[in-house]
């Protein structure tokens, strides 16, 4: 099933099967020991196994005796089978889900159905839609991402072209893999803001759809380069994308900044090289930890309700500066990780579970 699709279609037998389930209802009551799980859209990527890595060392933080972290979900990109995961997870007995969310909507019939069983759900990745009543997010805000991917970028170009970036001027070329899609629409539309507020004689291009294929994103954006080779940079939320913006660049020996929104193996081996200007983490790893922690706390609290709203996770830049750091973070990603991500894990624990701003905060600059 494609990410594009707006609603996951379930067979007749998995709906029969969940509205079974909510039959059953019972409020949520306070628990010594806990179990969650963490439904993955996908378990292939390092920005997965990053969120999987956090979600494992807040349970070594808290202690394995007080909760069972189940992790589940798909290889691939697969809506319809994240769904039927989430189903056989709440078939199995658990306390609460923490739900991988990458696509508008597509998790709405079956959060509906989870919120009648009485299990709370909370998302990371991107927020769910506004239909989600009383939903509880845990994320960066992608905006904000955008924006210092921006600030990035201007340094960069003001470095190279020895000039204030006000007087610059030039085309930009922008691609985008999923039109729509908030996490990715709010980052692409922070950056045209912020570079057009400083460089005011840039002309940002229409964004063309860059494909969510690895291979086809290459034979887009190859298309795409050739036919702008002169231009200020080139920018795209989407991780795939960018690997095949760092290679074409290097090959071609186009020497313009470039941001990457994910932190994969080659993004962070580039940045060291000095291929790459940095990254702008949304910080998956501490996304997947204050999840747990987060989701723990309300279940082990008896005097309060399970949250809702957003709780906002830090982002991270990654530059020159810190990127050996983070590399050798990558040798240990259990603690070393957990120490790289320390000062963010700790802000994030400190903030309140209550009286946080609706998720809907998050949907409102998608386009």
């Amino acid at each position: 099933m494609s990410i594009r699709t707006a609603k996951t279609t379930l067979t007749k037998g998995t709906i029969a099967a969940l509205a079974a389930l909510s039959a059953t209802a019972g409020a949520a009551q306070a628990q010594d020991k806990v179990t969650i799980s963490l439904i993955q859209i996908l378990t292939v990527q390092e920005w997965a196994s990053e969120v999987e890595a956090g979600a494992r060392a807040a349970v070594a933080d808290i202690g394995e005796d007080k909760i069972t972290l189940r992790v589940q979900g798909p290889a691939g990109f697969e809506l319809a089978k994240q769904a039927q995961v989430t189903l056989s997870e709440v078939e199995r007995g658990t306390d609460a889900i923490i739900l991988s969310n990458v696509a508008p909507g597509a998790m709405i019939e079956p959060a509906a159905i989870l919120a009648e069983r009485g299990v709370p759900i909370t998302w990371i990745v991107s927020a769910p839609p506004n239909e989600v009543e009383n939903a509880f997010f845990v994320g960066s805000d992608p905006y904000a991402v955008g924006e210092a991917g921006a600030n990035l970028i201007v340094d960069a170009l003001e470095e190279k072209h020895g000039k204030p970036a006000s007087e610059l001027s030039g085309e930009i070329v922008q691609g985008l893999c999923v039109p729509g899609l908030p996490v990715l629409t709010r980052r692409m539309h922070a950056v045209e803001a912020a570079v057009s507020e400083k460089i005011p004689n840039a002309t940002f291009l229409p964004p063309f759809d860059s494909k969510l294929d690895l291979t086809q994103s290459y034979a887009s954006w190859n298309q795409a380069i050739q036919k702008y080779p002169d231009a200020l940079f080139y920018t795209d939320p989407c991780e795939d994308a960018n690997k095949n913006i760092q290679k074409i660049r290097v090959d071609d020996g186009i020497d313009v900044p470039q941001v990457y929104y994910d932190n994969p193996e080659i993004a962070r081996q580039a940045v060291l090289d000095g291929e790459v200007t940095g990254l702008v983490s949304s910080n998956r790893f501490t996304e997947g930890y204050v999840a747990v922690w987060a989701t723990a706390k309300a279940l082990m609290d008896e005097e309060q309700p399970f949250p809702t709203g957003w709780l906002h996770v830090p982002y991270k830049v990654v530059d020159q500066e810190n990127i050996g750091a983070y590399i050798a973070a990558w040798d240990d990603n259990g603690a070393g990780l957990r120490e790289f991500y320390d000062p963010e894990i700790t802000t994030t624990r400190a903030l309140p579970l209550t009286g946080l701003p609706p998720t809907s905060d998050y949907n409102g600059g998608a386009q």
